[in-house]
């Protein structure tokens, strides 16, 4: 019997082709597309979860309150004299620990060959009750028992640095400037899982003297702390200034919280991967509706069928039952083809999203299965409300030449399916432009940043002068600009018989990059090139402070979290011009740079901008990632909008088929029955613009709200996805129209009457 039904369901499928496989495309789509952003979504919202007991684990931020502050107010440098009241927040009942990242150091292991720009974490001895650490050499004891400053590292660093050979008691060589530290190796870990805020490799004792040897300053570093029991104190006061709190900011919340200062986070974008999951979830809608019209289609031609077997006794549960495999089994083969095709575009999608999707796909968690098991019953379930009407019908109805229509509720389908359509693609257009203007959304989270460029070859002072005080009445998103023979963080070539560098700057040096004076004064506009200003380090390597200083201001390199120079500063000539660095507004930052590129290459420069975090780089190439992923799903709503309104156009033509046959009897012209077909759709395209417009008008006006910089949303963003739908509502009937041109309709109108 099983047998006779599926030679039966082949038959059906053979006769409308056409429908069943628009079905499995659509589906196929439609799940691609889901367990792509499922995949990605999962990974973004599980950042820093992987942490034992990680929902107790925090960071410390210092928040500047001072309302006439300007820019990033929050920061994860804590000085070491705030240690102690934030340890009395938590008396018996938690525990901190100081994390100081170290970058640029070069790690030198036996003979091998040196590896350079190295990060390395400087940490107290409680780490391990912060962090949970999976040993898989040595004892992690050590670390927290030794006296001397000693190391702990990842299983894939010890692989980089000691490749096949034990790194237990093996020493590695920390150099900065000539200075070494040498540290042996105690304990080995598993690797931290890949989505965690910072690349968490390789750990040292924290020890100032150690670090001061390494040219850094131990008196800042960032704070992590575990509570035994209860909430999170609430933030309290700094002691020296009223302007100064502390937060406790829990470790989940750093991927998506707000960017801090003096960090090396990485950072997502919870709006955006919100906006993205709501645009798959229409998607998918759409694919459900588009499944139920086509199913409108195949029912009323198979009421002869579902008459025999209601007569040859089958129960209204069992022909429920056959409906509901055979939804089961195309929803299979749509699952089955949306994982062959992810599986084709497996690096592309890679490369989009910066994660392996099939290793996703492989160890993903509960969530995901759970997801498609609920999305495959939502496929299943959708079309039964129509074949209970059938089923339900007697044989005699069934037989009957007036068969069960679904007029209302596929008038109602199609004005959803329209009205999904154009707020997909309206929808994915604005965002992808909001994202490109102002990448921050929240208030107090919107700051400058700097970017450099190198200097036209013999620019002049003048010249300089005229970027510096005209380009930002030009462009309000350039703030200031300054010119300098070398960047800060990119300090090169010592003074010649001295360990101090020499770096020749604008007069607005200090305003521009907002260090601050320590003693003495910085220079006036018209001092000569014969007086300098030293920072902290530079006083210590000096002998004595020579009569020409006339100030000394902070380390420079702190904020960059790399060992401090020496430096010189001195006023600069016109030859020494190499780079003018200009701070510019986040809000449409990457049209702002385009500007400046244009303005330089103009003067001669050649090159391109270059931002000085590279962290904020990171977080536009992230946005772009975000913004592609955005595009495609435009793409794809596109296509499945136009799989849709092919299957309204079949559907239009087997209703209409015998009214058709009589007009082209009656010598009816291809561009009668093209106007025919298109008529009512397009009636129903206005209809769902009439209802939808609105409320995507309104629907994405109030998402702009939340915006502290906005894209402005207009009537003319629904023009395009209209005058889409228009053209190939109306290249669709044209294609109905010419199979139609060639149908025998003699034998249509003898096999309907």
């Amino acid at each position: 019997m099983m047998r006779l039904y599926s030679a039966l369901f082949i038959r059906i499928l053979s006769r409308s082709s056409d429908v069943y496989l628009l079905k499995v495309v659509t589906l196929a789509v439609a799940f691609s597309v889901s367990i792509v952003v499922m995949l990605f979504s999962i990974h973004q919202f599980g950042y820093d979860t992987g942490h034992e007991d990680a929902g107790i684990v925090f960071r410390v931020l210092a928040h500047n309150t001072d309302k006439d502050y300007t820019g990033n107010r929050l920061s994860a440098s804590i000085p070491r004299a705030a240690l102690k009241r934030i340890s009395d927040r938590f008396d018996d009942s938690g525990t901190i620990t100081r994390v100081k990242a170290l970058k640029k150091v070069t790690v030198l292991v036996d003979r091998n060959p040196p590896a350079y720009d190295q990060k390395i974490y400087a940490v107290d001895s409680t780490i391990n009750q912060i962090f949970s650490f999976d040993i898989t050499a040595g004892n992690i004891d050590n670390f927290a028992k030794s006296t001397e400053v000693v190391a702990i590292m990842s299983r894939r660093t010890a692989w980089r640095y000691f490749e096949n050979k034990d790194a237990i008691g093996k020493a590695i060589r920390l150099t900065t400037f000539g200075d070494t530290l040498t540290v042996p190796v105690v304990a080995v870990f598993d690797d931290f899982p890949t989505n965690t805020h910072e690349d968490f490799d390789i750990f040292i004792r924290y020890d100032s003297s150690a670090i001061a040897t390494l040219n850094f300053t131990p008196d800042q570093s960032s704070v992590y702390g575990r509570r035994a029991s209860g909430e999170v104190p609430p933030p309290f006061l700094a002691a020296t200034s009223s302007h100064l709190e502390y937060l406790f900011q829990p470790i989940r919340e750093i991927y998506f919280g707000p960017r801090v200062l003096s960090e090396e986070a990485r950072h997502g974008d919870v709006y955006s991967m919100t906006i993205l999951i709501c645009i798959v979830s229409l998607i998918f809608l759409l694919a459900i509706c588009s499944f139920i019209n086509l199913s409108t289609i195949t029912l009323p031609n198979r009421s002869k069928e579902i008459a025999v077997k209601k007569l040859a006794g089958k129960t209204q549960f069992q022909l429920l039952l056959q409906f509901v495999y055979e939804c089961f089994a195309l929803t299979s083969v749509s699952l089955l083809a949306a994982v062959v095709l992810i599986l084709g575009t497996r690096h592309p999608i890679s490369a989009v999203l910066g994660i392996d999707i099939v290793d996703r796909m492989v160890n993903s968690n509960f969530v995901f299965p759970s997801a498609i098991v609920l999305m495959v019953f939502a496929v299943v379930i959708s079309p039964v409300f129509m074949v209970i009407r059938f089923i339900r019908a007697s044989p005699i109805r069934l037989l009957s030449t007036d068969t069960i229509t679904f007029p209302r509720f596929r008038r109602i389908i199609t004005v959803v399916q329209f009205g999904v359509s154009i707020f997909l693609m309206a929808s994915s257009l604005l965002i992808g432009r909001q994202i490109n203007y102002s990448l921050i959304k929240e208030p107090g989270r919107n700051h400058d940043q700097v970017v450099y460029m190198a200097c036209p070859p013999n620019i002049s002072d003048s010249a300089v002068h005229k970027i510096k005080a005209g380009w930002p009445d030009k462009n309000p998103n350039v703030r200031d600009a300054v010119a300098v023979s070398q960047l800060p963080n990119q300090l090169q070539g010592k003074e010649v018989g001295s360990d101090l560098f020499v770096l020749e700057v604008d007069y607005n040096f200090r305003d521009f990059f907002q260090f601050t004076m320590l003693e003495g004064d910085w220079f006036e506009y018209t001092d000569r090139d014969s007086v300098v200003v030293i920072n902290q380090m530079a006083l210590k390597k000096m002998s004595k402070v020579d009569r020409h200083v006339i100030g000394i201001m902070q380390d420079i390199n702190s904020p960059f979290n790399q060992p401090e120079q020496p430096v010189k500063i001195r006023h600069a000539r016109e030859t020494t011009h190499n780079w003018i660095c200009f701070r510019v507004e986040e809000a449409d930052i990457r049209n702002t740079v385009k500007w400046i590129e244009g303005r330089m290459h103009a003067k001669g420069a050649k090159g391109k901008v270059y931002y000085s975090d590279e962290h904020f780089e990171i977080w536009l190439a992230y946005q772009d990632q975000l913004n592609a992923l955005s595009r495609i799903l435009t793409i794809i709503s596109m296509l499945l909008a136009g799989c849709a309104i092919y299957g309204l156009t079949v559907s239009l033509v087997r209703d209409r088929v015998k009214e058709i046959a009589v007009h082209h009897l009656f010598g009816a012209r291809l561009s009668d029955v093209t106007h025919l077909l298109a008529g009512g759709l397009l009636r129903q395209l206005f209809t769902a613009l009439v209802i939808f417009g609105p409320v995507t008008f309104i629907g994405l006006n109030e998402l702009l709200r939340t915006f502290v910089y906005a894209t402005i949303f207009s009537w003319l963003d629904l023009l395009y996805p209209m005058l889409y739908c228009l053209v190939v509502i109306v290249g669709l009937c044209v294609f109905q129209a010419f199979r139609l041109n060639r149908s025998d309709f003699i034998s249509t109108l003898k096999g309907r009457s």
